[in-house]
C-alpha cells in the first residue's frame, strides 16, 4: 500500500469495532457414510480458502435433500461470512423458532449488527449471555454494538468482561485500546498495544490502531519507524501528518 492517502482512508476506518468473526469449523454430525466424509472433506477446504459462494451451493443442496438443523445452521453462517446478512437472517427463522441455541441467537445478533439495527442485536445478545454468561463472544460482540451506540463506559466493561472469559487476548486488547482512543486516553491504549505488538503480534487493525494513538499521543518518531517498519506506504511522513487531522471519536460509526 503506497498511496499515503489510500493508507489514510485505511487508518481512518480504525475506529471500527469488529465482532472478531471467523470462518467456522466444520461440525461433522457423527455419520459414518463415506458421502458424508467426502462432504466434510470438501467443506473444510472450501473454509480454508474461503470460497463461501462454493460452501453456500454444497449447504443448499444439502438442505435440499435432507431437513437438518446442524446444515441449516451452517448455511445461515456461511451466508454471513459472505455479507449476504438478509439470507442469513433467512435461514435462521426456522431455528429461532424451535428452541434455538445460544449460537443461534449469537449469529441473529451478528447480522444484525452488521445490519446497523443495533437495538435488536443487542437484544439477542443479552440472551446468549442470560444462558451463558461466560460467553467471551458474546461479550466481545456486546462491547461492540454498545460502542456503535455511543455508550462507551459500558462497551469497555463488556470487552474486559470477554477478556476475562477468555476471548482471544489480542482482539480484546485492541478493542479495549480502541474505546481508550475514542476517548483520547492516547497513552492508555499505547500502553495496552505496545507489548502486544512488541512480542510478534502482527494483525493490521492492532498495527493501524497503535500508530494512529502514536501519533495523537505525540511519538512521531516511533510511529514514523512502525510505518516504515510495516512498510505501510512510502511516505510516511504524509501519513503522519494526515493522521494528526483525523479525529479519534465514534461519530461516524
Amino acid at each position: 500500500m503506497h498511496n499515503p492517502f489510500n493508507t489514510l482512508c485505511l487508518l481512518c476506518s480504525l475506529l471500527l469495532l469488529t465482532a472478531g468473526c471467523q470462518p467456522v469449523g466444520y461440525r461433522h454430525d457423527g455419520s459414518s457414510g463415506v458421502e458424508n466424509r467426502k462432504i466434510a472433506d470438501k467443506e473444510q477446504l472450501l473454509l480454508r480458502t474461503k470460497n463461501y459462494e462454493s460452501l453456500i451451493a454444497l449447504t443448499r443442496d444439502s438442505l435440499k435433500k435432507k431437513e437438518d438443523p446442524e446444515v441449516r445452521f451452517r448455511l445461515a453462517e456461511y451466508y454471513f461470512l459472505a455479507g449476504n446478512y438478509n439470507s442469513s437472517l433467512h435461514y435462521l427463522l426456522v431455528s429461532l423458532n424451535k428452541n434455538p441455541s445460544p449460537r443461534v441467537y449469537l449469529l441473529q445478533s451478528k447480522n444484525l449488527t452488521a445490519q446497523q439495527n443495533y437495538d435488536a442485536a443487542l437484544k439477542f445478545t443479552d440472551m446468549v449471555i442470560q444462558k451463558e454468561p461466560a460467553n467471551g463472544e458474546a461479550l466481545n460482540l456486546r462491547g461492540v454494538i454498545l460502542a456503535q451506540k455511543g455508550d462507551l463506559p459500558q462497551a469497555m466493561a463488556s470487552f474486559e468482561q470477554a477478556r476475562n472469559a477468555f476471548y482471544p487476548e489480542e482482539k480484546a486488547i485492541n478493542n479495549i485500546a480502541l474505546v481508550h482512543i475514542a476517548d483520547r486516553r492516547y497513552s492508555q491504549a499505547i500502553q495496552l498495544l505496545l507489548p502486544v505488538y512488541l512480542r510478534g503480534y502482527r494483525d493490521n487493525h492492532l498495527t493501524h490502531n497503535l500508530i494512529f494513538a502514536l501519533v495523537k499521543a505525540g511519538d512521531l518518531r516511533y510511529a514514523k519507524e512502525i510505518i516504515k517498519r510495516e512498510n505501510i506506504t512510502r511516505y510516511p511522513d504524509t501519513l503522519i501528518a494526515a493522521l494528526f487531522e483525523v479525529e479519534s471519536n465514534l461519530s461516524s460509526l
